[in-house]
């Protein structure tokens, strides 16, 4: 799913680079376990807050206001890698601290990918309907809190499908999961989780999971 090219580039430059890049998408590659819990639901507007219907999700803040202008119904969903790629990065630095860095890059990587490939196929699906899909934009960057992980979780029943969970401070244990929300139909805006970022302009390329 990652080219080892792809994640060179995070690593610095040249054949070592490159060797070690090729390393860490084999590590990644032989634990990674992509799965995902999704579904799309219509929502309703009450007194400024955006709900998802039957569900206990509210979509509170300005930037759900501009990505679902226009919009009646969300995409939404929870995926991971698994819990394996926290536990064999956690069994590198034992042994291997460059490694581990590098295969904690990677896995990052990996499953933004598989967001976007989520993402494509429910692209793909709603254009046979005649719709459209915004980009999507998860829990904790822009005014989105990332408190309405746990509302995600519960609403899609992830804890119990994928196993996820989350500490105390809210993060997502396997730590390479994600949960995130696009609007269908309205104006398919691409407002992505980089356009609201603090560290907009300044970080070296978006690791973060967007």
């Amino acid at each position: 799913m990652i080219k080892a090219e792809d994640l060179a580039k995070y690593l610095g430059k040249g054949d070592e680079a490159l060797a070690l890049a090729k390393r860490a998408v084999e590590v990644v590659r032989s634990v990674a376990v992509n799965r995902c819990v999704e579904a799309t639901a219509a929502i309703t507007r009450e007194n400024g807050t955006i709900k998802v219907v039957n569900t206990v999700l509210t979509l509170p803040g300005k930037d759900m206001e501009k990505l679902l202008e226009g919009c009646d119904a969300v995409y939404y969903f929870c995926a991971t890698v698994g819990i394996e790629v926290d536990r064999e990065i956690e069994r590198l630095k034992l042994s291997d601290l460059t490694l581990a860095y590098a295969a904690d890059l990677c896995a990052g990587l990996w499953v933004d990918a598989y967001c976007d490939e989520l993402e494509k196929r429910q692209r793909e699906r709603l254009a046979e309907k005649g719709l459209t899909l915004t980009g999507r934009f998860s829990c904790g960057y822009g005014d989105l809190p990332l408190s309405l992980q746990a509302d995600f979780i519960e609403a899609l029943k992830a804890d119990k499908f994928l196993g996820i969970r989350l500490t105390a401070g809210g993060m997502m244990i396997p730590s390479k999961s994600v949960s995130a929300v696009a609007g269908i139909g309205g104006t398919a805006k691409k407002m992505r989780n980089c356009d609201v970022c603090a560290k907009r302009g300044s970080c070296d390329g978006g690791l973060c999971g967007d």
